[in-house]
Parts: structure tokens; C-alpha cells; sequence
């Protein structure tokens, strides 16, 4: 059996819809006005994260038979459940789902109630935003699925318009560049997507559809995956490319603070009240959809990985209240929380995704997967060391010396030679050796 070209599209435009969130909506802009006339250098830094990694990352999953749990075990079994849980927990309380409220907030809410402490609207908005999450997660209703079915379109609809009128009637003009290093502030901007890691958790979901359609060989699963991939990569790229150009024009004209203020004023400034009012609206539904299938995922996850001792509902509960407890931060403090935490994650996450791409090329050894992940995992670690020693004013010079002296690491980008550097060098040592994995 077959899949027809119109189930391959619409597979790809579902998987569009999944990636496609509130985060993906409010970083482009900031990454065009704060890049100024290197646009060019920034995108392609994010654009590498920000869309070639999620594609290669649900590569990764259809090629590794379509689980994430699967693909990890090739380093260890328990390093598998770790990395598996560290994802759900990034795309769910710690952060993903705190951002669709704080999002919410600034977009939908903090508009209309400029008289009120932001503090206390924050605290009712998240109130009234998780109450509803909490209703139909616990209360699984079709209402969703039908709003997420016309909301994606709507959304898209609506950025066409937005991109449409910000490319042909600009703003103003790009300003002057920030950033130390455009490239790689583009690339670690792409991090705060999230979408590399959510790739690996939406490939499996992707697979298993496909194989609910009846498609059983799983060269031909991966192949459909593969082309779907490439349809939500495009569609994301499109975005992308559209949302930061209009970002980069808008020159000094923004004056806000955050990311959601900034999507504020180019709806407002280019279609009126009318292009602000509806961004709130639309937004207000994706973040709560997104939000209810995060808290949802999460409840299934923790459940199964407890053996369900712990029931869903109990998670989904506990999920709730963290993400809501979080989502009080605001915006630009949730924001700023991210930043370590995706830097400790990005790189293994990376490395996991690029490493079945050449499964076959170092004949699925495990000692490449074992020593290329250990070296990420033990970079990360030394970083983190480092980095919760500046803050508590500890003289760690013997680790400071020993990053600084690693290439790129003044980019955010050091641990990319030592992870060549063992991967190279374990595939030569193991050149003789034939164990799979």
C-alpha cells in the first residue's frame, strides 16, 4: 500500500501545525531588528536550528524506526530515558508550556488592561489560561481537534497577509547590526524555538500515523516522513525568512521591551487595530491548543514512565501547576531562564540527531555513539559548572582555561570540534571492529 500525494501533503502540513507555535511567531522579528543590515548572517544561523535541525531530527526518528527512546538506547538505555525526559520536560512545564501563557499575556491580554498591575493581570490571565488547559485535558473533547483544524489555517492566512504587506510596504529601513557575531547569535537564537527538540517527540507521532494508515515497510515510512519533513521545513523557512525581513526594517520604530510586543507592533502598524486585535485572538487559541496537547503529552509520558503508578490526570495536575507557578516570571524571564537550560540540552540533542544520518557510513558501531555523546555530555556539564560559578562569584580558572581554549567557544559554539574530533577519531580505532547497534 501506498500513501497518495495528498495524504504525503497533508502529513506534512500536519506536522507544520505542530512545530508551529507562539515561539516560532515572536523570535524572527527580534532576530531581523536586532541583526539590522547582517540579516542575512543571522537567518542562515537560524535557520540551520531553527528549520535543518527539526527536519533532520524527524530524519533521525523515521530512520531509527520511528522512537525516540529507540534512537537514544544506541548510546544506553538509561541515558535514554534521561534524554527522553529532559525533552518532554523542555517542551512542557520548564518551559514550552510556561511561554504559550507569558505569550498569551503580552499578546492577547496586556493591550486591553493597561490600567490594571501587570503583575496581578499576569497572575488572572494564567489563571483563566491553565484553568482551560486544565479542562479539557481532564475532559478530552473533539471542540479541539476542530479549533486546531481551522486555527492552523487561520494563522497561516493571516501571516501570509502580514508578510505580504511588510515585504511590499516596509516599515523603514534595517537598521545597524548588534550583535558581536551575527551567524552565531542566529544559530543559538534557533535554539529557543524548541523545535529540535520537539522534532524528535513529533517524529514519532508522525511515524505512527503513518503506519495507522497501513503502511507497514519501514523504508517507505521513513521516505513519507522524510518528504513530510521537507513540507513543514519549507513552510517554517517561508516564515521565518518573512517575519525577520519585516523585523529588520522596522529600523528604531520599536520601542517595547519583549518579543510579544514586538509581533504587537508590526500587526498594529501594518493592518491598523484591526492586525493587532486579531494576533491577540489568534494567538490567545494556538497557545492555549498547544498548551492543552503539551500538558497532555506530558501526562501520557510521566504515566507510562512510571509504570502507571502515577496516574495521567495526577501529572497533567502537577504539570498545571509548575507551568503556572513559571509562567508568572513573564515573558522575558521565562525567556532568559531558557537560555542555559537549551544550551545544556541543544548540543546533545544535535549530536543525537546528526549521528544516525551516518548510522550506516560508521556501520552503527556503539562506541560512536558512546564516546561522540559522552564528550557533548561531559562539555555541557563542565559549561554548566562554569557558568553557576560566575554567578556565585567562584574562581574556577582551571575550567574557564580549559573552555577558552576550545574553537568557537566565545560563539556558544565550543563543543562542535571536540564532538568532530571524537567522532573521527572513534571511527578510526573501531575501523575493524563490525558490532552494531
Amino acid at each position: 500500500m501506498k500513501l497518495s500525494y495528498k495524504d504525503i501533503l497533508i502529513t506534512g502540513f500536519a506536522l507544520l501545525a505542530m512545530f508551529f507555535g507562539a515561539g516560532n511567531l515572536i523570535f524572527p522579528p527580534m532576530l531581523g531588528l536586532q541583526s539590522g543590515d547582517q540579516l542575512s548572517w543571522a537567518l542562515l544561523g537560524f535557520i540551520i536550528t531553527g528549520v535543518g535541525l527539526p527536519f533532520l531530527g524527524v530524519t533521525a526518528v523515521a530512520k531509527a524506526g520511528g522512537d525516540l527512546e529507540l534512537l537514544a538506547n544506541r548510546v544506553h538505555p538509561a541515558f535514554s530515558k534521561i534524554i527522553t525526559t529532559i525533552s518532554v520536560l523542555c517542551i512542557g512545564p520548564l518551559l514550552a508550556i510556561p511561554r504559550t501563557a507569558a505569550t498569551t499575556y503580552e499578546v492577547a491580554v496586556a493591550p486591553v488592561t493597561q490600567g490594571l498591575n501587570s503583575q496581578l493581570a499576569l497572575f488572572l490571565s494564567s489563571v483563566i489560561f491553565f484553568s482551560l488547559t486544565l479542562f479539557f485535558v481532564l475532559r478530552p473533547t473533539q471542540i479541539l481537534d476542530s479549533v486546531g483544524k481551522i486555527l492552523t489555517p487561520l494563522m497561516l492566512i493571516f501571516l501570509a497577509l502580514v508578510i505580504y504587506v511588510g515585504v511590499t510596504h516596509p516599515l523603514g529601513t534595517a537598521g545597524v547590526n548588534s550583535y558581536a557575531n551575527p551567524f552565531s547569535q542566529g544559530f543559538l537564537e534557533g535554539y529557543n524555538t524548541m523545535d529540535a527538540i520537539a522534532s524528535v517527540i513529533f517524529g514519532m507521532i508522525i511515524v505512527k500515523g503513518i503506519r495507522e494508515k497501513g503502511i507497514t515497510d519501514n523504508n517507505q515510512i521513513a521516505k513519507i516522513a522524510i518528504i513530510s519533513g521537507m513540507i513543514a521545513a519549507i513552510g517554517l523557512g517561508v516564515i521565518y525568512i518573512g517575519l525577520a525581513y519585516i523585523g529588520s526594517t522596522t529600523g528604531t520604530l520599536f520601542t517595547g521591551e519583549n518579543h510579544g510586543q514586538m509581533l504587537l507592533f508590526i500587526s498594529e502598524s501594518l493592518l491598523g487595530i484591526a492586525g493587532r486585535t486579531i494576533i491577540g485572538v489568534v494567538m490567545a487559541l494556538a497557545c492555549l491548543t498547544t498548551s492543552i496537547g503539551l500538558v497532555a503529552s506530558c501526562g501520557e509520558y510521566f504515566s507510562r514512565l512510571t509504570h502507571y503508578r502515577v496516574g495521567y490526570n495526577t501529572i497533567a495536575l502537577i504539570t498545571t501547576m509548575v507551568s503556572f507557578v513559571l509562567a508568572n516570571m513573564g515573558l522575558t524571564n521565562i525567556l532568559k531562564f531558557s537560555v542555559p537550560l537549551l544550551e545544556f540540552v541543544y548540543p546533545i540533542i544535535i549530536v543525537l540527531i546528526m549521528l544516525p544520518l551516518f548510522h550506516n557510513f560508521f556501520k552503527g558501531k556503539r562506541a560512536v555513539y558512546v564516546y561522540t555523546v559522552g564528550i557533548i555530555i561531559l562539555f555541557v556539564i563542565l559549561d554548566t559548572i562554569y557558568d553557576i560559578g560566575l554567578s556565585l562569584g567562584v574562581n574556577l580558572s582551571i575550567i574557564a582555561k580549559m573552555l577558552s581554549a576550545l574553537p568557537f567557544y566565545q560563539l556558544g559554539l565550543g563543543w562542535v570540534i571536540p564532538a568532530l574530533f571524537t567522532l573521527i577519531i572513534t571511527i578510526v580505532l573501531t575501523s575493524r571492529k563490525s558490532v552494531e547497534v
